[in-house]
């Protein structure tokens, strides 16, 4: 098993040096990409592409990882550290010597602890480097769960606890009545989500019982965005489900749309939406969520759309109509590959689905094949 242990580690070294080099060649986010189509989710591919760009710059780091000393792991959370403390090469080879017989987890308190150490002897006290140490993670886990991630400052971790211990003892007293058999760990659950997407009833009219938080909350502005079919023979709903495809019981849409503004969306027989051509160069709400439909993510990357930018296919200036075959969501960094590095969008008719492609490499020895530059009065679409 201890041989079977150091294969792994071995090719997922090899495997973190070919992608850090990918990553010099073409940008950490076409690392993310490659990664993706290994078959692995979209938050491992990019964690794998910040890993392979952490330790490229830490030569010391990246040989462990590649001979197998450490795993590729324990090489990214040595490189994030650096990233926000730097350490000296001995600092870096004291680490080695640990993650060779450390596990995962105290490798990973004994990274946070020389990081703490560091901070403390560049003059920064203990409140400042705990702020510096904050991080909440969301990712899709496994089973279609959605896991959650945090490392609070004590200051901010115990307003947390309190608010979501008012929470829970409010759920607490509701569980007598109707809900006897959510745990406690289900409760505290529940008690997140609502601090998160609600908001107090009446911030004006605070609880009389001094002493007592008020948990009293309304539904607080968000957009979630799901969809359904209708059935014109049957006269039904059918076939409900969230952005990114996810299918949801009917019965939870019927009680989303309780509390929701309804925003009707009619598509062609070829499931396009319908068209607002070069009436304004910004796409309308509709447009914009009809997006969040149709590519569920940004098409170069795959980041999540609610950070995305409708962008132009065809550019406005250019006669470019905002139509929804004419726009695709992109986030900030692929937006600026369109604009800065000469990619561009390219339509699978087959799926329906836009990719971004880079630009084709320059040749060494033949100038005709160099990049196009951007002309100095050229502006971007968006």
């Amino acid at each position: 098993m201890g041989q079977v242990d150091l294969l792994r580690r071995r090719a997922e070294g090899y495997l973190v040096g070919l992608v850090a080099r990918y990553g010099e060649l073409e940008g950490p986010g076409a690392a993310a990409t490659v990664c993706h189509q290994f078959g692995i989710s979209a938050y491992r591919a990019r964690q794998l592409a910040r890993t392979a760009q952490g330790v490229a710059a830490m030569p010391q780091i990246l040989g462990a990882v590649r001979d197998g000393r450490i795993s590729a792991d324990q090489g990214g959370q040595v490189a994030e550290s650096h990233k926000r403390a730097p350490m000296s090469e001995q600092d870096q080879q004291e680490l080695l010597d640990l993650g060779a017989w450390q596990g995962h987890d105290d490798f990973k308190k004994t990274v946070a602890a020389r990081e703490d150490q560091r901070r403390a002897n560049n003059g920064m006290g203990r409140s400042e480097r705990q702020r510096a140490r904050r991080s909440l993670k969301v990712f899709d886990g496994a089973g279609g769960m959605v896991v959650l991630h945090g490392e609070l400052d004590q200051v901010s971790g115990e307003r947390f606890k309190i608010a979501l211990g008012a929470m829970s003892d409010k759920m607490l007293v509701d569980d007598t009545a109707y809900d006897p058999i959510r745990t406690f760990e289900q409760r505290n659950a529940d008690a997140l989500v609502a601090l998160v997407t609600q908001q107090p009833a009446d911030s004006a009219n605070p609880n009389p019982l001094a002493g007592v938080p008020d948990c009293g909350t309304r539904p607080q502005k968000t957009v979630l965005v799901v969809s359904a079919e209708y059935d014109a023979i049957e006269g039904r709903l059918k076939n409900a489900g969230l952005i990114d495809g996810t299918p949801i019981d009917l019965d939870e849409m019927r009680r989303i749309a309780c509390d929701a503004d309804i925003v009707p969306m009619i598509f062609s027989a070829d499931g396009q939406p319908l068209y607002v051509g070069r009436a304004q160069r910004a796409p309308t709400k509709a447009q914009k969520l009809a997006l969040y439909k149709r590519d569920r993510r940004c098409v170069g990357c795959g980041l999540r759309p609610q950070i995305c930018d409708a962008h132009h296919i065809a550019p406005w200036d250019q006669n470019g109509p905002t139509d929804i075959t004419n726009l695709v969501l992109l986030c900030p960094r692929c937006h600026t590959k369109i604009h800065k590095h000469h990619h561009t969008i390219q339509h699978d008719t087959q799926t329906g689905q836009y990719h971004l492609k880079p630009p084709p490499r320059p040749s060494p020895t033949s100038p005709n094949n160099l990049r196009p530059r951007q002309e100095p009065n050229q502006r971007p679409d968006d």
